[in-house]
């Protein structure tokens, strides 16, 4: 409360005690007389104070899967890129990009990589930057493996509208590991893991700008270690008998080794890892036995404490992309097109034409959680959102991974259309660089000016720490640094603060510490 604001309490309350004194005679010769406090004008305004971010760089990545399923999805994807990037770069103040993508392909290293259409190492995290599908040249300068592009200076290393560029390295194909790494790939290709990036990536990663993460995939992540044996036939033949089970995509949610780890509703809410053979609660028949699990998670630290998967856990990878920035929880936006982690269903069906197969033998599978291909017809919830052959299967570790950041996003990969996800995701990623809302009318200064107060908190790149004043351009005659008040954008009702900084200065700055004086509703204070 102001000093204004007090004194003008201690005159009410003078005022009300002296009208309570006057009105005690009356009150005891008639009762239903009330009393009244003084009708008092407001004229008090409030203080709001927040801090905002300076710079608007972000840089975004682009995880897309490459396997043989993923023809329709991507194509999807392709046909809303246009709507992503004018999302950002309509933006008041459009942000400076580095947009890349890579794939989910980090090999499947065992004893029987390339019968399984697998080389032992893959894409290693490598940015994916040749003309893919019907473009013939990406225009990117020679050598470059993703998107630089400034509005600030009208500057890229690309001379096609971003858009097109951006459609023309997006469309990996079909020719991936069916053993997807969507998470080991992003961790590898920021250099999150550890090591650094690989060489081919190098400039991609600010340090002072946002980070966005977008995947695309219909399969859960299946990362392991690069000496993992999950992938292999360890001397085993392919049938049930090999201790892993087939090596199928199923080794990446159940078996003895498996990712997954469930409740099944059947038997109590037990908490199981998907199994090899039908268990005795299974539904179906006997000659098409299936079983609904429930609460599905990352098989790293479950409830019952078995942690017994060959995958590398969600929770590392977590902390590793978290550890990028000095401020995650407000500097990373990560989001999903990825299938629903429910419902979650395993169908035992039977493998014809497998090699060493056994007469009869029936093989695990995760049923799909959305879609239409596959034998949906044990999981018939799954038949929904798509007419194009979408389909994806629970994507548990996927939705983990994203839902432990504040900004997300999660849709569907079966949508008939991904217009409003991509929409969504470059909506979010704006409002990471847009100023925070400032509700209520701010008062105005002798001049007509705002009465608003900024203090830039900057850092240099020796990590030296530097505040500074920052005057309106009102009176700086819109000479840098100053700042501006303007119409709010981004769902903002009220009024937004942009800052402008000398060149040089805003790639090196961290925050500002914002103070406006609020008009109270009502006050009839000077500039208000």
């Amino acid at each position: 409360m102001s000093g204004r604001a007090r004194a003008l309490y201690r005159t009410w309350r003078l005022l009300r005690w002296a009208a309570v004194a006057a009105a005690i005679p009356a009150f005891w010769a008639c009762t239903s007389r009330s009393l009244e406090a003084p009708n008092i004008t407001p004229t008090a305004t409030i203080q709001t104070n927040f801090t905002q971010k300076i710079n608007n760089e972000i840089d975004i990545l682009f995880m897309i899967d490459n396997s043989s399923s993923m023809t329709e999805m991507q194509q999807k994807l392709y046909d809303q890129l246009p709507v992503f990037m004018n999302v950002l770069t309509s933006l008041k103040n459009p942000p400076s990009l580095h947009v890349a993508v890579v794939s989910e392909d980090m090999g499947a290293p065992g004893d029987s990589t390339s019968a399984i259409g697998c080389t032992t190492y893959g894409d290693q995290g490598q940015f994916q930057s040749m003309p893919r599908g019907s473009c013939t040249a990406t225009t990117l300068t020679a050598g470059d493996t993703f998107l630089v592009y400034d509005p600030s200076t009208n500057t890229s290393n690309f001379t096609d509208p971003i858009a097109t560029v951006f459609q023309c390295i997006a469309l990996l194909g079909d020719k991936g590991c069916g053993f997807e790494h969507q998470l080991a790939a992003i961790d590898r290709a920021l250099g999150a893991d550890g090591s650094p990036a690989p060489s081919t990536n190098a400039g991609f990663l600010r340090p002072e700008a946002y980070l966005g993460i977008v995947m695309l995939s219909n399969e859960d992540d299946c990362s392991a270690s690069p000496n993992t044996t999950i992938f292999g036939l360890n001397g085993y033949q392919q049938n049930i008998s090999n201790p892993d089970g087939p090596i199928a995509n199923y080794r990446c949610n159940g078996g003895p080794r498996g990712a997954h780890y469930c409740q099944d509703p059947a038997n109590g809410n037990q908490w199981t890892i998907p199994p090899l053979l039908p268990p005795a609660d299974a539904q179906g028949t006997a000659t098409a036995p299936t079983l609904d699990l429930a609460n599905c998670e990352d098989n790293e630290q479950p409830p019952m404490g078995t942690g017994s998967s060959a995958l590398t856990p969600v929770s590392q990878f977590i902390s590793d992309i978290k550890a990028l920035k000095p401020d995650p929880d407000n500097q990373i936006l990560v989001a999903g097109i990825v299938a629903p982690a429910k419902p979650y269903t395993v169908a035992w069906v039977p493998e014809s034409g497998g090699q060493n197969t056994k007469p009869g033998e029936l093989w695990p599978q995760v049923m799909h959680s959305c879609g239409a291909k596959g034998a949906d017809d044990v999981n018939p919830e799954a038949t929904m959102n798509t007419t194009d052959g979408s389909f994806g299967d629970p994507g548990v570790r996927e939705a983990q991974f994203l839902q432990a950041f504040p900004n997300y996003v999660l849709a569907s990969i079966c949508d008939a259309s991904y217009a409003s996800s991509m929409q969504a995701i470059a909506t979010k990623l704006g409002q990471l660089i847009t100023p925070p809302c400032i509700s209520g009318k701010i008062q105005n200064d002798a001049n007509g000016n705002p009465e608003c107060s900024v203090i830039e908190h900057l850092t240099d790149m020796q990590g030296g720490k530097m505040d500074r004043a920052v005057q309106s351009c009102a009176q700086t005659n819109n000479a840098p640094p100053c700042w501006t008040l303007n119409a709010g954008q981004m769902g903002c009702n009220g009024s937004q603060l942009t800052i402008t900084d000398e060149p040089g200065v805003s790639a090196n700055s961290e925050s500002s510490t914002i103070n406006c004086s609020l008009c109270l509703p009502g006050s009839t204070q000077s500039g208000c």
